[in-house]
């Protein structure tokens, strides 16, 4: 009887941290999307975005509601490094003539 508990308890115990570990993983792949969107929409304002940075938001939305967080994470972290590259690139660039804004 002692060593069904112990199971039992064990596997809770698994069962609980992948829950606690899937919530996380939840909510960071949501607020990674939010930063990314948000951050996009700064460089849109610049007139420098990227060209995959919205795919690479969909795709990562797209994963987020197929639960698959992992994924949604990856996505979300590259869409939020190139939104950031883009608004780096146009700081760098914003004193060189760009003749093609006129």
């Amino acid at each position: 009887m002692k060593k069904i508990s112990y199971a039992l308890i064990i596997i809770i115990s698994f069962l609980s941290v992948n829950i606690a570990l899937l919530n996380t993983l939840e909510e960071k792949s949501s607020a990674l999307i939010k930063e990314a969107k948000s951050t996009n929409k700064i460089a849109i304002k610049l007139k420098n975005e990227w060209r995959d940075v919205r795919k690479l938001i969909k795709k990562a939305s797209k994963a987020h509601t197929n639960k698959d967080y992992e994924k949604s994470i990856n996505f979300a972290e590259q869409a939020l490094n190139q939104a950031k590259m883009s608004i780096e690139q146009h700081n760098k660039q914003k004193d060189n003539y760009r003749f093609l804004d006129d």
